[in-house]
């Protein structure tokens, strides 16, 4: 993933196979996709692949988004993802898909 700076904006380019992942645990509640969704939606942050489910009350999501037409930097979504997770009781975390692969290999 490669990062190039035009007009003083930090953009990221991203492999297709190689995209972002997004995690969102905790309580389920209603709104939750919705909040996440329109967060990213307002960056410009297309969600390529989303899964989740509940279980038990408990709601999971991983998303795959693809950050290539965003002007948002890897750094500042982590940031704003982790202070809607605050805001709504949630843990949600950003992960490059590498990273994120390796740490839940089995």
């Amino acid at each position: 993933m490669g990062n190039t700076i035009s007009n003083g904006v930090k953009k990221i380019e991203n492999n297709k196979n190689d995209l972002p992942i997004i995690t969102v645990i905790g309580k389920d509640a209603p709104g939750i996709v919705a909040q996440v969704s329109t967060l990213l939606w307002k960056k410009g942050i297309n969600i390529e692949e989303l899964n989740q489910g509940v279980i038990k009350g408990n709601f999971f999501m991983i998303m795959a988004v693809d950050l290539t037409k965003s002007s948002v930097s890897f750094e500042v979504l982590s940031r704003e993802l982790k202070t809607l997770g605050q805001k709504i009781g949630l843990d949600i975390s950003l992960y490059n898909q590498q990273i994120f692969t390796a740490m839940n290999r089995i």
